[in-house]
């Protein structure tokens, strides 16, 4: 089962470092960002399920980033922290959509049980992700990681595997560059560009006897898998 993946934001350095160190111990992938605009260039570019916001940051607050986030996916849990214990602010935050809303100081196994609760609420914790995918005359299970076309059977690798999935996941659609390096590799370190790309051309050694399936490159931005028809 996928980990789940939590976007962090809060400008305040020691605390909030202290906060993913305890989240990654119960078993969250946590990014942690301390700008607003960090954030939302992160959330862009990765896949999240959940995102922890502090209200109070300069130049951009937690209010406006989540505004912004919203208009990006109007499904993804949001929390808000704050220090601030007025009524309309938490009016403010729920009405933007907060799924909760925490007040400072709090302790971190709150943080964890609150989230825990919401994934669970939202049935993150139960999905399962599509594992087997029709491709134009090819069929791919990505649980058994084999492809298969009319009687022939090809047993993929796990990362070629993971990089079908992601295709098969967004056909028609740009997979971005950065988004399947960290998809697959759980970073962004562009020195495995080029194995990317290895991968890439193994696919579609794999896929060439269905002339109605390209894998594109998208100059500057990532790749396409188009199926025709």
């Amino acid at each position: 089962m996928t980990k789940p993946h939590i976007l962090f934001v809060d400008d305040e350095r020691q605390f909030s470092a202290m906060t993913k160190e305890y989240l990654e111990a119960k078993g969250f992938g946590v990014t942690l960002k301390h700008s607003a605009d960090d954030a939302i260039a992160s959330f862009k570019t990765h896949p999240y399920h959940l995102c922890i916001f502090d209200v109070k940051m300069p130049i951009k607050n937690g209010f406006s980033l989540a505004e912004d986030i919203r208009a990006l996916d109007e499904n993804i849990p949001i929390v808000f922290l704050t220090g601030q214990t007025q009524k309309e602010y938490r009016i403010k935050g729920l009405t933007i959509g907060a799924d909760d809303y925490i007040t400072k100081p709090f302790s971190v196994e709150e943080l964890w049980l609150r989230v825990k609760a919401i994934l669970k609420r939202v049935s993150f914790q139960e999905k399962r992700q599509p594992v087997q995918f029709e491709v134009g005359k090819y069929s791919f299970d990505a649980n058994s990681r084999e492809l298969y076309l009319d009687l022939e059977v090809i047993k993929l690798s796990a990362i070629e595997a993971k990089l079908l999935q992601l295709f098969c996941e967004n056909i028609n659609g740009l997979v971005k560059r950065d988004f399947a390096l960290n998809r697959i590799w759980q970073d962004e370190d562009h020195l495995k560009g080029r194995s990317l790309n290895v991968y890439v051309s193994k696919l579609r050694s794999f896929l060439n006897k269905d002339d109605n399936i390209e894998i594109l490159n998208v100059h500057g931005e990532g790749y396409r898998m188009v199926v025709k028809g």
